[in-house]
């Protein structure tokens, strides 16, 4: 690092209020700074509140770049424009929706920050695609950045990959499969089917490994706490048949009846909660000595959760995959405001709910989700560093039903 950029990152410190960097930020700064291409490529696979937007922000002003593109979710972009003032960088914003937009217009040569890289999509979708075609031909950087990249493991590696390095991947996505992951023939088609990992144990160790990836794993396991309750057994045309009596319909696959199964058994059929469900959900809550946080994998649990906390006079907010981005927003400042009880929320609560850690310590998993990436992101929302100290006085149940 020269002396010039030396006094740059003192005074971006004083702007930015630390005394510090962490090391694994200094170590960012000195990779990026080491590439001397113009197209520098770098991935933050950084836990849930390590600082992306600090570490992007500050590793673009130091490569001598005042203007970037933001492609975010809307709920984070006013926190994203805040950093670029405090750096000294003109922030434009765009949600992943708009990037992904063929009809969309970008500024001419400007660096790109993605945050949740992850929402752009797979390698045959346009967000993706126009974002990789962006990697291959400007010479400005591009960050990608993500508490969770690895959702869908194989494609999102793949992704990730070629957006940093083409050659890495080169023979294309099937032949990338056989030379990384454990393969089987598939009969149905020709993507084999992935048995694991060739030389890793998981996704998290094989991205931790590659060049130009930027990892800050989890420091702390917190403690789910899995709390058993009692409810009736499915009705028996379900179980024979398949059949869903509310809807008139017979289940089309087994995920269909996986999720049918957990909807029996956390909804009656007036729509609302199973009294069993609520009142060992009241007794938690009633627990906390902060508001809380009530996760529910599909937005039928969420809104039958709704509708019993509107019946018990409960004060809640809600956010789902339906709501808007200007409801979400209102939603999570209410909520941090200390105007909600609860907030009920989908998957939607991985993403953009930044502060809420400092003032609620319990998250209950109503109805859990399959996906473990997703688990750890949510339950990052509460513990933002995942340091042993966060941890401390934090809550993470889940309904075992």
């Amino acid at each position: 690092m020269t002396s010039d950029q030396e006094e740059l990152l003192d005074r971006l410190k004083q702007r930015l209020e630390v005394e510090e960097f962490f090391p694994y930020q200094l170590e960012f700064f000195a990779g990026v700074q080491e590439d001397t291409s113009p197209r520098v490529r770098a991935c933050l696979y950084h836990r849930t509140g390590a600082g992306k937007s600090i570490t992007s922000m500050v590793g673009m002003r130091l490569l001598g770049h005042t203007e970037v593109l933001v492609i975010a979710p809307p709920v984070t972009h006013p926190a994203w424009e805040e950093m670029g003032r405090k750096v000294g960088v003109t922030v434009q914003t765009m949600s992943h929706a708009t990037f992904r937009n063929p009809k969309t217009k970008l500024s001419r040569n400007i660096p790109i920050i993605c945050d949740e890289f992850h929402l752009l999509g797979g390698h045959g979708g346009q967000g993706w695609k126009r974002l990789d075609t962006l990697a291959m031909h400007l010479l400005v950087p591009i960050i990608i950045c993500s508490a969770t990249p690895n959702y869908n493991d194989v494609e999102r590696c793949y992704c990730i990959l070629h957006i940093l390095n083409p050659g890495s991947t080169s023979g294309g996505y099937i032949q990338y499969i056989y030379a990384n992951y454990q393969t089987e023939e598939n009969p149905f088609s020709r993507i084999p089917i992935v048995k694991g990992f060739l030389h890793y144990k998981d996704a998290e160790a094989y991205l931790a490994a590659q060049p130009k990836v930027y990892y800050v794993p989890d420091e702390v396991k917190a403690e789910v706490v899995d709390v058993q309750v009692q409810v009736p057994s499915p009705p028996d045309e379900f179980e024979v048949y398949g059949l869903n009596r509310r809807t008139g319909r017979i289940t089309a696959s087994l995920m269909e009846e996986r999720h049918q199964r957990k909807f029996f058994a956390l909804v009656d059929d007036d729509g609302f909660l199973r009294d069993e469900v609520y009142d060992e959900l009241t007794t938690l809550v009633g627990n906390a000595t902060t508001p809380v946080l009530l996760y529910c994998n599909t937005t039928t649990v969420a809104e039958a959760l709704a509708q019993s906390c509107a019946r018990h006079n409960v004060n809640y907010g809600m956010v789902t995959g339906k709501s808007t981005q200007l409801q979400k927003t209102a939603e999570i400042q209410r909520f941090k405001d200390g105007a909600y009880d609860v907030l009920i929320g989908t998957a939607t609560l991985a993403t953009g709910t930044d502060g809420v850690d400092k003032m609620c310590d319990t998250l209950i998993i109503v109805d859990d989700t399959d996906d473990d990436a997703l688990r750890r992101q949510l339950m990052g929302r509460i513990l933002p560093r995942g340091t042993e100290s966060d941890a401390s006085g934090k809550y993470i149940y889940r309904l075992e039903v």
